[in-house]
């Protein structure tokens, strides 16, 4: 089994690079997240925290209630809550130097993925894959540094999308409306057979333990509030993502 490249997960973060935030925090919504290592090398590539609304969050709960294990109909039911949240923000915290070709090419393999599934149309896949470059040009010579991070804040039809380097310095802020362009960046995390599914999805066990401070804050510390360069240095959670199982 080939293993996943380090880009994989961040690609998919990637995709939809747009951002009209909404301006309302999810109210004690639900969390979601995981850690994408190399699954041979067991080399941690980022962390992905994911809060949901508070009405997605209802949806989830019922359709994930006494499950052991968030599997075939039942995740492809979350996977169409997560999408059709009304509100949702995502934070992704880079843990280990990337190159930015590394990191496009990646985004092409997952968004593939999206397409394939459904969730995403090819015309929707090829503009954003077209316009990545543009987009995160100020990484061409600089590359994707450790304790870098992307942030997202999602409306109904909107997303608004932050890279903030690990000195605090804010190297991408867009904004963008449209249904596809909201979804994007989930529809690629939770494709099936895309390299964050299987930890997003096992987080949501009853098995799995609380994550990090987003759970702990009920989903309310998220990068919405403005909190978003304060990186959580601990992360009890040991929910791994092993891209391509």
């Amino acid at each position: 089994m080939r293993a996943p490249r380090a880009g994989l997960a961040a690609s998919l973060l990637l995709l939809a690079v747009s951002p009209v935030a909404a301006q309302t925090e999810p109210a004690r919504g639900r969390w979601m997240g995981t850690l994408l290592e190399r699954t041979f090398l067991r080399i941690d590539v980022l962390t992905v925290d994911l809060c949901l609304d508070a009405a997605a969050g209802a949806r989830i709960e019922a359709l994930t209630a006494g499950a052991d294990r968030v599997a075939g109909a039942v995740a492809d039911s979350v996977t169409r809550a997560v999408l059709e949240s009304g509100q949702a923000t995502a934070r992704v915290v880079f843990r280990r130097d990337l190159t930015l070709s590394r990191f496009l090419e990646s985004v092409a393999e997952d968004q593939g993925k999206a397409v394939s599934a459904g969730l995403l149309s090819d015309t929707a896949s090829r503009a954003i894959r077209d316009a990545l470059p543009g987009w995160f040009a100020p990484l061409r010579e600089r590359g994707i540094f450790d304790g870098d991070q992307l942030v997202y804040a999602m409306g109904s039809d909107s997303i608004r999308s932050r890279y903030i380097g690990r000195d605090g310095s804010v190297l991408l802020d867009r904004m963008d409306t449209g249904r596809e362009r909201r979804i994007s960046v989930l529809a690629t995390w939770l494709a099936p057979g895309a390299s964050l599914r299987n930890g997003l999805l096992r987080s949501l066990e009853r098995a799995a333990a609380p994550a990090s401070g987003w759970e702990r804050g009920g989903c309310e510390a998220h990068p919405a509030s403005g909190r978003e360069g304060q990186s959580d240095s601990k992360r009890p959670w040991k929910n791994r993502s092993l891209a391509g199982s």
